[in-house]
């Protein structure tokens, strides 16, 4: 059976496949769709020392394993085969091959990059390639040459000029425009403080005992791995042997690759499948991690300073890795085909990789997670909208939020922070000022790499209400023929030009009618001698004020209903007593509950003068009689004169109730010439 381990700092811990297929797990995160297959078994030693750890408070940084790379290709080289390829930023491209030929594009990014040949070094295997910016390239063949492009682009290269004869130069790496180091078979690191010029020379930094394998350099440090299991690294590769330090990370294994990404550190991976990484390479007493990721030997890495590292090698595979440093680091995997030989990442969240049939395959992450939460705060004319992006290990180009009254939305705020590409999950806000009272707003959050862009669901929330804006009340009636068939409208009786927004409700004995919301309503059978109602909300800054209109009675089989409702009669007042006739709906079996109110008309507070209550036999006849009060009896006095509004509510048919009827009444000298309004039955 097929033992597999992780190790660290020497230390090794081994399990049977069949349980460290046990302790496979896949790592999710909530803004990531799907699965994603994690390649790191985790020895149960190695869990028991990290839950220590987590007791003592020193427990690792989360690791995430990198989305899974969506890959697509094309053949460009059919002549050679591409041994190594690196990239400027998403500008330019380089792929070299064993034929000594290069391969330039400017677009390798685009689903139609267009790449560009030219033979440079004929009948030498051309064995890696550095690009630090679109402005120079350095290439390295078998021969121990190196080749120097200033415009990769239009494939303009220098002859070969030997740097080290007749040892194969393996790998070269550089840190920026005025520092390139190479590294060969023969163990020996040569550097160049001035590489864009061919003829400069390059100088022998350091010997090593065994063959180096490849080089890697950030703009703070480079590394190299050798053939006997060592990394060397050095801050200051100008500086002689003595500024190189080698440290063992790979017991019995053979580095093949390696790659920096500035303060996220380096990573290695060797021709057993482990990937090796260390957060502090040029440490004087570095910490390098081991942990096995495939079954079969990795030909190269590339990591970028978003935060995305993906290993490849020679069954086709593609390994991703948000945070290879970490303790327990998590690999995802992806299957472009072919024998991979070469890949570089770029921080916009794209991998270019070279295959030994000649195709270059772009891969690149998903298009950035967002979610929307509930707003931090809202008040009446502010708030402050929260969500999360997870950046998919792309630098994003944008992130902002979109708001409106509805949600075609038409504004948009940008995130007050843009959040990195390789912290996962990561909070966003955004705030909003100028908004009205009471009012809903529908939002939503974009974000975008280059890998695509992205909206979250459609969410809403409600400015609160404002003690400086007054509430507007609607007087809602009806208007139209009450008979199956017709239609009524319902007005809104608001003051003309009110500010205000108008929600329209339909009722049927009270019970509102289902999708009955617009201004006109069209009768039904089954309104068929029954009571409707129109409701009208008005909202503004102030709050919501609701009312609905008198009932309208539908005639059943085209008798009215009328004749069976209650009735008001006329008011009529003697000295300090009103009186109110009533007819109880001979319809209403428990006979009819009456509230009759007196106040007063035309001031500017309206104090109640007399209010009562009464019950009626069903089908009585009655007069319901209220005595002033003593404040209505001493403006009375005072002014000889008084008019007053009489209010009669009850049951109006059956187990309705509502408003029955208003009149206005003088009282006094003046009550001969009293205008009454004699109450309408509801119907």
């Amino acid at each position: 059976m097929q033992r597999i381990s992780t190790r660290r700092d020497g230390r090794e811990d081994d399990l049977t496949e069949a349980q460290a297929n046990s302790h496979r797990h896949s790592a999710r995160s909530s803004l990531r769709h799907g699965a994603r297959p994690v390649r790191v078994p985790i020895a149960s030693a190695c869990v028991l020392a990290l839950l220590a750890l987590a007791a003592a408070g020193l427990a690792p940084a989360r690791a995430l394993a990198a989305p899974p790379l969506s890959w697509s290709l094309s053949a460009i080289d059919g002549a050679g085969q591409p041994s190594a390829v690196s990239c400027a930023p998403e500008a330019a491209c380089v792929v070299v091959d064993r034929a000594g030929t290069v391969l330039s594009s400017g677009d390798p990014i685009s689903p139609e990059a267009h790449w560009a040949s030219a033979s440079i070094d004929k009948g030498q295997a051309l064995t890696a390639v550095s690009c630090p910016s679109a402005g120079l390239c350095v290439a390295v063949d078998a021969a121990g040459r190196a080749l120097v492009s200033t415009s990769p682009l239009a494939s303009a290269w220098s002859t070969p000029v030997p740097i080290n004869a007749g040892s194969a130069i393996t790998g070269v790496a550089c840190m920026s425009a005025s520092l390139c180091v190479a590294v060969d078979a023969a163990g020996e690191v040569l550097a160049s403080g001035a590489p864009a010029s061919p003829g400069s020379g390059w100088a022998l930094e350091y010997k090593d005992a065994s063959a180096l394998r490849g080089v890697s350099c950030d703009t703070t440090q480079c590394v190299a791995v050798d053939n006997g299991g060592a990394a060397l690294a050095s801050t200051n590769p100008l500086g002689g042997a003595g500024s190189w330090r080698a440290r063992a990370i790979d017991p019995g294994g053979v580095p093949t690759a390696t790659s920096c990404a500035g303060a996220r550190g380096c990573a290695a991976v060797d021709a057993a499948g482990n990937a090796l990484a260390s957060a502090d390479p040029a440490a004087p007493s570095p910490t390098w991690s081991s942990t096995t990721i495939d079954f079969t030997g990795l030909a190269a890495v590339s990591c970028s300073t978003a935060g995305l590292c993906v290993a490849v090698g020679g069954r086709g595979e593609a390994l991703a890795s948000d945070n290879p440093t970490s303790a327990l680091p998590l690999w995802s995997e992806s299957g472009p085909g072919g024998v991979l030989a070469g890949v570089a990442c770029l921080p916009a969240g794209f991998c270019i990789a070279a295959d030994s049939t000649g195709r270059v395959l772009s891969g690149h992450v998903p298009a950035p997670g967002l979610a929307t939460t509930t707003p931090a705060e809202v008040t009446a004319t502010a708030a402050q909208l929260v969500g999360t992006v997870e950046p998919n290990d792309a630098n994003l180009l944008s992130c902002a939020f979109e708001y409106g009254p509805s949600a075609t939305y038409g504004q948009s705020v940008p995130c007050q922070s843009l959040p990195v590409a390789g912290g996962g999950a990561q909070a966003v806000s955004a705030h909003l000022s100028g908004l009205q009272p009471n009012r809903t707003y529908h939002y939503r959050l974009l974000a975008s790499s280059a890998a695509g862009a992205a909206a979250s669901a459609d969410a809403t929330f409600t400015t609160a209400t404002s003690t400086q804006v007054p509430l507007v009340f609607p007087h809602p009636s009806i208007s139209g023929t009450p008979a199956v068939g017709q239609r009524l409208s319902c007005h809104t009786g608001l003051p003309a030009g009110a500010s205000v927004q108008v929600a329209y409700g339909w009722l049927r004995d009270l019970r509102p009618i289902p999708g009955a919301s617009s201004s006109t309503y069209i009768v039904k059978g089954a309104d068929s001698g029954h009571h409707l109602q129109c409701q009208v909300s008005a909202t503004n800054g102030g709050g919501t004020a609701t009312a609905r209109s008198a009932f309208v009675t539908i005639p059943f089989q085209g008798v009215p209903a009328s004749t069976g409702e209650t009735v008001i009669g006329r008011a009529h007042a003697r000295g300090t007593r009103v009186s109110v006739p009533v007819i109880c709906s001979p319809l209403a079996p428990n006979g009819c509950r009456l509230a009759v109110r007196v106040t007063a008309v035309g001031r500017r507070r309206t104090p109640t003068f007399a209010a009562t209550t009464a019950h009626l036999r069903r089908g009585q006849r009655a007069t319901v009689t209220l005595n002033l009060n003593a404040t209505a009896r001493r403006l009375l006095a005072r002014t000889h004169r008084l008019a007053v509004r009489i209010a009669v509510r009850g049951t109006i048919v059956g187990v309705l109730e509502t408003s029955l009827g208003q009149q206005i009444l003088q009282l006094g000298a003046a009550r001969k010439a009293s205008r009454a309004r004699a109450a309408t039955p509801r119907g």
